[in-house]
């Protein structure tokens, strides 16, 4: 049942960041890959939040069955966020000579995300107090 609850939650996490792109796409175009950051983003936001709120709770009291846990994290969030899109994407402006933009990609993608990962784990924190 674990790999059902992973796929469930891939399933419905690969259709967000699918209308992410699309949405990101339209409002700013294609030149820049600012669907992975957004996605990647968000991704890392709800990533500690949902860490932030629901393990505690786990471990302390038992409450969150496994499933739930997988299909959010694992399933979901994963389905969403993945920082291949991202290495790809930088790849990709290197071999098209844009040296400095993509090291200014794979930097403001991974600082974006640890800020947001913090920021979810703070907004938890307050939760539990």
């Amino acid at each position: 049942m674990a790999y059902f609850y992973v796929f469930l939650g891939g399933g419905l996490g690969a259709v967000c960041r699918y209308m992410i792109t699309t949405f990101t796409v339209t409002q700013f175009g294609a030149a820049l890959p600012v669907s992975t950051l957004v996605v990647n983003t968000f991704g890392s936001f709800f990533m500690g939040l949902v860490l932030g709120l629901l393990l505690p709770i786990a471990h302390h009291l038992h409450l969150l069955p496994e499933s739930v846990r997988l299909l959010i994290t694992v399933g979901f969030l994963g389905g969403l966020s993945t920082f291949s899109a991202l290495t790809v994407e930088t790849l990709a402006l290197y071999r098209s000579g844009h040296v400095l933009l993509s090291v200014v990609n794979m930097t403001v993608n991974v600082a974006f995300g640890l800020l947001a990962a913090f920021l979810g784990l703070y907004l938890a924190s307050l939760v539990h107090k």
